[in-house]
């Protein structure tokens, strides 16, 4: 069982996504309030050397193998992967070896440092978050670590789109209340003017947010809120039914409890419902269910209701 990467899962921003987890869980620069995480255990900014280049190339490379092959790899998982010191030197072994698009999901606090933006350049797609661009807010719901300017990071991530146009896919992640105001969400259209990225998407709670039960905005407050951006933001689309349990195309496995196992590494990194899993893990969705059921009687994971869907929570 990998360490460091996990799925394919379905992403509804990127495709199938393959997962890069190179940090600690929960060593990240904020404490956002709608972390599907939870709460961050390991607030900081510090760059570390949490596992070595070679040891992740290597397992991307043989998850790539085992299928299914990916839409773009995807680096995010349990923390903010910029504090990951060698991010840059296996992105660009990465680009050598294989023939699938980068992606650096981040919060974006760290896109100021010169070596962090190098290494982000190596990445296909630069996915920063613009949940707030006034101090209240920041402080409100990102929850940043004290040594965070907010003036300094969305300088940071302007610079970084300004040089690489094409690559920056800003999301702003939307909480009713909390940063949908007026107010909130004038400073943030204007900040996003003047990132001037690629295209900007908005966000809101779908999944599960472990502890803090954060709500949702509804697709009409969302497709309000995308005009006050120029151009017009867009709103990140839900799963859809297309996208449901494999037919057996996809690698078989002989038990049910290996199976659990795989599932619950997925779910370790982010709530899924059955179909989601049995997507990503290319499993038949009757496989996932029953593996699902061993894992809820043995209080592994948990359901949680969000609309019409039902998420397996770990």
């Amino acid at each position: 069982m990998s360490k460091l990467t996990y799925g394919p899962v379905p992403s509804r921003r990127f495709g199938l996504s393959l997962g890069v987890d190179v940090v600690p869980f929960k060593a990240c620069t904020l404490d956002c309030i709608y972390c599907q995480l939870g709460p961050t255990d390991q607030l900081t900014v510090e760059r570390r050397s949490f596992v070595p280049p070679e040891e992740v190339v290597s397992e991307v490379v043989a998850a790539v193998e085992r299928g299914p092959r990916p839409d773009i790899i995807s680096f995010a998982g349990s923390g903010e992967p910029t504090l990951y010191q060698d991010l840059g030197t296996v992105a660009r072994s990465l680009r050598e070896q294989l023939g699938i698009k980068l992606n650096l999901i981040t919060n974006g606090t760290l896109l100021w440092r010169d070596d962090v933006a190098r290494d982000a350049a190596w990445f296909d797609i630069v996915a920063p978050d613009l949940d707030a661009a006034d101090l209240e807010t920041f402080s409100r719901i990102n929850r940043p670590h004290p040594s965070l300017d907010l003036e300094q990071v969305l300088d940071g991530i302007a610079r970084f789109s300004h040089r690489h146009p094409d690559k920056v896919r800003l999301e702003v992640f939307l909480v009713p209340g909390v940063n949908d105001t007026p107010t909130a969400l004038e400073a943030i259209a204007k900040a996003a003017r003047r990132i001037s990225p690629a295209v900007v998407e908005l966000n809101t709670a779908v999944r599960p947010t472990p502890g803090r039960n954060v709500a949702g905005l509804g697709p009409k407050d969302l497709e309000r809120i995308a005009m006050l951006f120029e151009p017009p933001a867009v709103p990140v689309a839900s799963f859809s039914s297309a996208q449901g349990g494999a037919t057996g195309a996809g690698p078989s496995i002989s038990t049910v409890p290996a199976l659990a196992v795989r599932i619950l590494d997925t779910l370790r990194r982010r709530p899924c419902t059955a179909r989601q899993l049995a997507a990503s893990l290319g499993e038949p969705l009757e496989s996932v269910q029953a593996a699902s059921r061993e894992l809820l009687a043995a209080h592994q994971v948990r359901e949680e209701a969000r609309g019409e869907e039902t998420y397996l929570v770990a």
